[in-house]
Formats: C-alpha cells, structure tokens, sequence
C-alpha cells in the first residue's frame, strides 16, 4: 500500500519525477505539464503517495482534490512508475489505491489529463475504465482529458 508523502520526501520526489517524465518529454517534445511547477507549492494542497522505498521510488500518485470544488470528481494530478520497475504492476497497484482514496473521500468519478502523444498510457487508463471527456488543444499541445465514473 502507497504511503502518504511527508516535506522530507521532497527532493526525492522532484528527482523522481524529472526521471520518470524525460521519456514523455522525448515522445511530446515539449515539457511535461507534471514537470512546470513548483512542487514546494503545490505539496500542501495535494496529496502524494509514494510506493517504495525513499531515495529510490517504484511510483507516485498525486491527488488534487481542490480541482473540483464540489468533491464528486478526484483528479488526478500525476501517475508514475520508476522505468526501472514497470511491468511489475506498480501502475496498476497506484491506480487500484487511487480508486480506493477516491471512494473514501466520497468521490463519484476520478479525472485525469495527458498528452495526445502518448498513446500507451491513453490506452492503459482506457483498459482501467477511464474515457475520453474532451480533447483541449493548446499552443503547444493537445491535451487529453480523461474520466472514470466510480460504480457505487
């Protein structure tokens, strides 16, 4: 089970995002949305949950749940395994805690956003419930928005 994230687990955090994420800035050519802010600044109002142990991280889930100021939607703010350890079910293990968290915080649906680019993780939330809800182009990107309606 994740366990959630305290401030000293910070930098290895920010270290393990910037690992996990360098594939999909190859892949978009842009930087990764997960990669533009500051993390001191976003830790207080999210939650993060790290699976492994600290120094090396297997995976990490970070939950906004301010992004919905009704409380029916959980979104999903990043998922992410070690490169090392994928295959290993990690993504699936965060993404079955994550639907956990969401039904006790009392959330009807979990929300997510990715990249158009990035085809196999569409596909991966797609083959664990979720479904398209929009598609937002931006100046450099377009945007998938993602969504999974929790069976009650």
């Amino acid at each position: 089970m994740p366990i959630r994230a305290r401030l000293n687990d910070l930098s290895d955090i920010i270290a393990f995002q910037h690992r996990v994420y360098a594939e999909n800035r190859a892949i978009i050519g842009v930087e990764p949305i997960p990669l533009m802010v500051d993390y001191r600044d976003i830790f207080p109002r999210m939650e993060f949950w790290i699976e492994g142990p600290a120094g090396d991280l297997d995976g990490l889930a970070i939950l906004d749940m301010q992004q919905d100021p009704t409380g029916a939607d959980l979104y999903l703010w990043s998922i992410a395994t070690s490169p090392q350890r994928r295959r290993c079910g990690i993504g699936n293990h965060l993404l079955a805690f994550v639907e956990h968290r969401a039904r006790e915080l009392g959330c009807c649906s979990i929300s997510l956003s990715t990249n158009s680019l990035l085809t196999d993780r569409i596909d991966w939330y797609r083959r664990h419930g979720f479904s398209l809800a929009e598609r937002e182009t931006m100046s450099d990107r377009v945007v998938v928005h993602m969504r999974k309606v929790l069976a009650v």
